[in-house]
Order: structure tokens, then sequence, then C-alpha cells
């Protein structure tokens, strides 16, 4: 059966959900009994229906759900990954080798991530860690091979497949918002991410600001897109309501990444959108790209106002909304009058260092902490997991051909979606331009946030994950047309 053919709810699929959900729940008290449980009913879900099957990956891939190997956290996507991936080889096994390639190494990015992963194997040979490259060897795989080939399978020819996406991607992105909202207004965080005297940076499940920031940056222009332009089948009420929410999200990670993020993201999709169909649509994007941020930002802004905090503890020095931005600005021109900026630029000096001692494999790839902690920069804080800028990253994991392979499999993905995006109007339907311009956004906010962080990690990864792969799809879709 052709994925575009496929009933996303046969009635024997809520039985499957309700063992897994029940698996779920014994995992607590029994978790290698729950574990095997839940693998079970998840591989008759994919066997019956493989559009819920991904949408419970893209739901459960932001939860911390998963179990210590080798003081490396394996995830429940992680497996859920695996089941789809032996899924999808029995679709098209029989096809050929030439039939599998195409479909697991998606045409549209194919010889860039060649080339990325073909470093990253060969960096296994000075790796400071062979376990720890492999571990995100099969990382990559997991998440640009993969993930993005089943996306791409399942949302091929089938509009219906890519709205259920959206809808369960909303929902999660809400969810993590909302909950990153109760710990800002209850102080429900860590004494370093207090800002405003009585709130904290959220960060959901992630841990982090900056990821739970990038989670929401990444969707935003998903969103933006598919509710300023997609077709009204959409369900326009509820995706605004979770724009709304996405945005109060980003403000409230307190993530100067994630504001610049969606600010280049807006700006740029605007450009395109205005070039491609005209003015008459201006209004109403900059009423939802740059009205909703602007009052989101104005609410969280009163909302630093109000305590309560049940913690009393009050940091008169962590800045509040507005200082927050203004230095944003001010770091620039005075780094090192910032101490977090300050911090990123001994990171940033130290992966330059790694660079220059190891140009051509690097450190192996994932290996960039294991440098710094073994030749800390003088005046640095703490050792961090990574080297807070995904391209200083690349190179000092693979070498300089890290950096060369990863620009151009981002410029792979931006050079696809602009292709269609210059179409002339009567080539492109409207639920397929959106689409098309929402993953040109979201690939935009990955790009510009990475310039400051590293969000190459689960759960984070999955709207950028679900933008390739639908944005391939619909490449696919309208080149099949012209033959």
């Amino acid at each position: 059966m052709k994925a575009a053919e496929l009933n996303l709810f046969p009635p024997r699929t809520w039985l499957f959900l309700a063992g897994a959900a029940a698996a779920g729940i014994l995992s607590i008290f029994l978790p290698a009994l729950g574990a095997i449980l839940f693998a079970a009913d998840y591989i008759a879900i994919v066997i019956i229906s493989p559009p819920v099957g991904l949408a419970l990956y893209i739901l459960l891939a932001p939860f911390p759900l998963g179990i210590l190997l080798h003081h490396h956290k394996f995830y429940i996507s992680d497996v859920m990954a695996i089941i789809m991936a032996f899924w999808l080889l029995a679709q098209v096994w029989r096809r050929g080798l030439r039939t599998i390639w195409s479909t697991f190494v998606v045409k549209q990015y194919r010889a860039p991530l060649i080339l990325l992963l073909g470093l990253s194997v060969l960096s296994l040979a000075v790796a400071w860690s062979r376990v720890g490259t492999s571990i995100k060897i099969l990382e990559y795989v997991e998440f640009f091979v993969v993930v993005v080939a089943l996306v791409r399978y399942t949302a091929f020819n089938a509009p219906k497949v890519r709205h259920f996406y959206l809808i369960v991607l909303t929902v999660v992105v809400s969810l993590v918002a909302v909950y990153g909202l109760y710990q800002f207004m209850f102080q429900l965080g860590p004494t370093a991410n207090i800002v405003d005297l009585h709130h904290v940076r959220a960060t959901a499940f992630f841990g982090q600001p900056n990821v739970f920031g990038a989670f929401n940056d990444m969707t935003f222009p998903m969103l933006l897109a598919l509710v300023v332009l997609g077709p009204d089948s959409l369900p326009k009420k509820w995706l605004t309501a979770a724009l709304f929410i996405t945005a109060l999200g980003v403000v409230i990670s307190y993530s100067r990444g994630s504001w610049v993020a969606d600010a280049a993201a807006v700006f740029f999709m605007g450009l395109v959108a205005w070039l491609g169909k005209g003015r008459q649509v201006m209004g109403r994007y900059a009423a939802y790209g740059v009205g909703i941020p602007v009052l989101m930002f104005l609410l969280v802004i009163g909302l630093g106002k109000i305590d309560l905090s049940h913690t009393a503890i009050s940091l008169g020095y962590r800045k509040n909304t507005v200082e927050r931005l203004s230095s944003s600005v001010t770091a620039i021109f005075n780094p090192r009058g910032h101490y977090d900026t300050n911090q990123r630029l001994l990171i940033w000096k130290s992966a330059i260092q790694a660079i220059k001692s190891h140009p051509v494999l690097g450190v192996g790839l994932g290996n960039f902490h294991l440098y710094i902690k073994k030749f800390p920069p003088k005046g640095l804080g703490a050792i961090p997991p990574m080297a807070h800028n995904l391209y200083l990253e690349w190179g000092a994991d693979l070498g300089v051909g890290g950096i060369i392979a990863g620009l151009w499999y981002e410029w792979s993905w931006i050079k696809t979606a602009l292709d269609v995006l210059r179409m002339r109007a009567q080539q492109v339907s409207q639920e397929r331009y959106a689409w098309i311009l929402g993953g040109f956004g979201t690939m935009v906010a990955f790009i510009v946030h990475d310039w400051v962080d590293f969000m190459i990690d689960h759960g984070v990864i999955v709207p950028l994950l679900l933008a390739l792969g639908i944005v391939a799809a619909v490449v696919t879709e309208i080149r099949s047309e012209k033959i």
C-alpha cells in the first residue's frame, strides 16, 4: 500500500495505542518488561499505520524517556527509529539496492550528507573516544537518514499525513511551552537560570533554556507559514493558538539565540513571500510574524512583575526581559563586559585551537568536550558539553572538511526550498507553497541559532527533521508531475 493510500487510524490502531500506553505505565514499576511490551505494541502500530508510528516519534522524542547504557542515554525514540527503519526497509528491499539507497538517502541532500557521514566514520581513526564517536554517528544516521526518509516516504502525495504531523507537533510544542511557562512563573529551576528577580528561564523537559528555545523557534516559522498561507482545510484556529503559545515559549526561554533565529526566519520568509506572492500577503504576514512575538514580549514583561515563587530567592543582578534584549546588542560591541558572552568566546577560542591542532580529521565526532576538558582556556567557568557553535564543533570534531561538509549540507536544504519558492504561483499549490516556505523558515532558524549553540540532539531537532522530510516530499511531487 502506498503512503498516500494509508488510513491513519484503522480500528486495530487504538488497541495497540492503548497497549503502548499501558506498557509505558508498567515500565515505571518493571522497566524491562514495560520496555519489551511497548516495543511489541509499537511494532504493531508501525505495521498497521506507519504515519501514526512516526507521529508517536514526534510526540515522544522531546521527553527524556529512556535508559542509561555505557554512560549514554538510550532514548525510547532511538528504539522507535530502529523499528521504523526496519519497516521502511521491508517496503522497498524487493526493488533492489538502488531503490533502497534512494529511499533512505534523500536525493535533495545526498552528496553533502554522504561527505559529512564519511568524515564522521573516518574520524573514528583518530577519535579520542571511539565509543562516543560511534554513538554520535548512529545519532546522525537516525536523524538525517532514517527520520528524514520516513517523513518523506509517508508524506509523499499525502497532504492529510502532512497535516497530521503538523497537528502532533503543535500539540507537543504547546505542552512543552505551557510547562515552561509554569516553570517561569513559579521559579522552578536552578539559581543560574533566575531572571526578572523571581522567575527562571524556561527549560521544560530539555534541562537547558537554549534547547527549549530552539525547539520553539524552529517550530514557529512552520506554523507561521501554514497559518498565513496554508489552505483553509487546516485547523487554522488551533494552529493560531499554537502560534501564540510557541512564540511565548521562545520569549520565556530568554535565549538570545532563539530570539535572533526567529527574527532572521521571519525576515527571510517575508522577503521570499513578498517576492513570490506580492504585497497582498504582507499585511497578514506581518501581523502574525511580527505582531505575535511583540505581543508575547509585552506579555512576559508584564508577567515579570508578578511574584509567584515559593523559593524566596531573588537575584537583583539577573536581567529582566528588556535588559536581556538590549544586552543582545551591547554584547556584540563589548563581549568581555558580559560574562556569558565572554565564556562563549573562550569556548570558541578553544574550538579554533582544536581545529588548528587537528585540521584533517579533528578529534572525532562528538569529542570536542574531551579536548576542552584536557586543554581548558584560562578563565573558563565550567567544561561545556559542546562548542556552543555547530560549525566550530564540526571543525573541531571532523577537521576543516567537517565545516565545509556541514555548510554544504545546510546550503542543500536552502537551495532545495528556494528552487520551489521561485517557481510561478500556478506551478505550486497553496498547500505545497506554505509547507516549503515554513520548512525554509525552520531551516533558517536552525542555521542561525546554531552559530551560538549546538542543536543536533534528541527532541529539539524534530521540527527540522520534519521540515527536511516534507520539503523533500513536496519537491519530489512537483518534479514527478512534470515528467
